[in-house]
């Protein structure tokens, strides 16, 4: 008897402790779906890209992020009637990092 209730004990815990979150689902404008790199300064390792990345992911409207901090960017594709620039960077801003705006990239040479 004490095996049998030993088992279910332990398949509870492992039951609960393997329940998903139930998260709230956004619809999406994919018309809407606007891709930006904004050059963040202060990330210095994997740990500061992962912050960001789920940082920016938990704000409503973002339907991908990437972040590298080798090449001081942030990859963010977003719905623009869902948020906007100003609320990103802030999320990035709030975390310790420095968002000094849009990338600059410069064009290729012929």
């Amino acid at each position: 008897m004490k095996k049998i209730f030993a088992i279910l004990f332990i398949g509870t815990i492992f039951a609960a402790c393997n329940q998903t979150t139930l998260t709230k689902e956004t619809s999406i404008d994919l018309g809407a779906v606007k891709t930006i790199e904004l050059h963040v300064t202060g990330m210095t390792c994997e740990g500061c890209e992962n912050s960001v990345m789920e940082a920016v992911n938990e704000v409503d409207g973002v339907t991908e992020v990437a972040a590298s901090h080798t090449k001081e960017l942030t990859t963010i594709s977003y719905d623009t009637t869902l948020t906007d620039i100003s609320k990103l960077s802030a999320v990035i801003d709030n975390l310790g990092y420095k968002v000094e705006g849009l990338a600059q990239h410069s064009e290729p040479e012929e």
